[in-house]
């Protein structure tokens, strides 16, 4: 979301910017819904004032029924405006382009492997549905150290800060995370009677409302926090090969990063997550590159963002694993989330990025240390194993 008083004195600058987006402000109807807010502003504080005026008693009970019906077209003015503010994306960085930049390439050996792995599609399918998998031994002990890895680097190396959150998450935090309205139909949703949850689709929701409407002491900036879950999102499913059902899942783990940083200086912490992120795809030699998302790729929310993505042997082609995003203050507005700066209290940027999703680091190990009906232990992982391979 964007501020209001942001908007009314750059409305043609924002215009212009929400456009490469192809979002188009309604410049009329924002301008309309501002110019008769004041009016009734206006008529209800002169009214309020006769209301407390003893010489015209007679005329109290008119002046409150007219007061209490301009308080209320007041408040439907105010719900359309907050629904025009919601269903705007965040403003685009200049370094955006029409085209994804690709700004880095990082190459060990690339393999090229025809060789499908099982990992219980099928099964999946039949007992939750497409978009579903079982994992088996010894291949899901892989899988867990993997995880361990990564998220034990964050917290001893990056100074992260671990929050065990919820997996189901209400309405009101699907919008201050901006999933809510844009996202909707991809969200699986829950019914109990009247009551309506839902799943999140990244454990960036439930981290973002860790901390709804704080004012957090500039001392703590910038709060790294740390995050592991499932994540569900309800997309559609291509199938192909075995490996190429895991790299889209409906359900899948994902280890997610939250940087709550000054304004100043968010994109200096943006390029701290990337580096943070790029050494754990170095340490495990995959080869992978770094691209800025275009107009038409970045995310409704973003400012700017920068994929990792990393070489996929069954595809021929490079997978996104993590995407580093720069939000501004574009979600803080919306959960109130605060900080101080030179005695002032601020909205807070919001820096966030995955790191990494499990389901497809896992599979890019598989396919490239893969050697003869054996998984080689990467030097990396060496120390959660006693062996030196998996054998399939």
């Amino acid at each position: 979301m964007l501020e209001t008083n942001f908007l009314k004195k750059n409305k043609f600058k924002i215009y212009i910017n929400l456009k490469k987006k192809k979002y188009f402000f309604r410049l009329k109807i924002f301008n309309y819904l501002i110019n008769i807010k004041k009016i009734f502003l206006k008529k209800i504080y002169f009214l309020n004032k006769l209301k407390k005026n003893n010489k015209i008693l007679t005329l109290k009970k008119y002046i409150i029924k007219i007061f209490n019906i301009y308080k209320n077209y007041l408040k439907k003015i105010n719900k359309n405006l907050k629904i025009l503010l919601l269903k705007m994306p965040n403003l685009i960085h200049y370094l955006v382009l029409r085209k994804n930049k690709i700004i880095r390439n990082k190459n060990y050996i690339k393999k090229n492997i025809n060789r499908k792995f099982n990992f219980n599609t099928n099964i999946g399918a039949l007992t939750s549905g497409k978009g579903f998998s079982f994992i088996t031994h010894p291949l899901s002990l892989l899988y867990n150290k993997i995880e361990n890895y990564i998220f034990n680097l964050h917290l001893e190396e990056n100074n992260y800060k671990y929050i065990v959150v919820p997996n189901i998450m209400n309405f009101k935090s699907l919008i201050n995370s901006g999933q809510i309205p844009k996202f909707i139909k991809k969200l699986f949703i829950l019914k109990n009677k009247n009551k309506i949850k839902y799943l999140i689709p990244t454990s960036e929701v439930s981290l973002l409302n860790f901390l709804i409407k704080k004012n957090i002491n500039s001392k703590f900036i910038p709060l790294k926090l740390i995050s592991k879950t499932n994540c569900y999102r309800n997309e559609i499913i291509s199938y192909g090969l075995n490996n190429k059902d895991i790299i889209k899942q409906k359900q899948f783990d994902k280890i997610e990063l939250m940087n709550f940083v000054d304004n100043k200086n968010s994109y200096r912490y943006l390029k701290e997550l990337i580096k943070n992120v790029e050494k754990i795809l170095k340490n495990l030699k995959i080869s992978y590159r770094i691209i800025i998302l275009s107009k038409k790729n970045i995310s409704y929310i973003s400012n700017i963002t920068y994929d990792l993505e990393i070489w996929m042997p069954s595809i021929n082609n490079y997978c996104e694993v993590s995407s580093c995003s720069n939000l501004q203050n574009y979600q803080s507005l919306r959960s109130k989330i605060k900080y101080k700066f030179k005695k002032k209290n601020e909205y807070i940027s919001i820096i966030n990025g995955s790191a990494l999703a499990i389901g497809r680091i896992f599979l890019s190990i598989i396919e490239n240390y893969y050697y003869n009906n054996k998984i080689i232990i990467p030097k990396t992982l060496k120390k959660y194993f006693k062996i030196k391979y998996i054998k399939i």
